[in-house]
């Protein structure tokens, strides 16, 4: 059984009609045009002031590149996937499989 949102929780700002979603730091719900937003690992994140966002830079720069890599999950998995292409296809190419 799935559970649903309250029926208050909307998708878009009350504010400035723009959508919802998770601010990284705390993890709650902030509007994406109200937010200030910065990219980590090539994917925006959202805050809700600049004090979050320094914070969350901090951390940034003291993740390891495993960690830094996992705040884009898509980007790290098509990256991982185009590596085991391009091995599979020398290792075709050069006639060892």
């Amino acid at each position: 059984m799935r559970l649903r949102a309250p029926t208050t929780d909307t998708r878009h700002c009350e504010n400035c009609g723009s959508h919802v979603t998770t601010e990284r730091l705390e993890g709650t719900p902030v509007c994406t045009g109200c937010a200030v937003t910065e990219r980590f690992a090539l994917k925006p994140k959202y805050f809700y002031d600049e004090n979050n966002l320094e914070t969350f830079r901090g951390k940034y720069e003291q993740m390891l590149i495993q960690q830094k890599a996992m705040e884009n999950r898509p980007l790290t998995g098509g990256g991982v996937l185009a590596v085991l292409l391009l091995v599979l296809g020398t290792l075709l190419a050069s006639g060892i499989v």
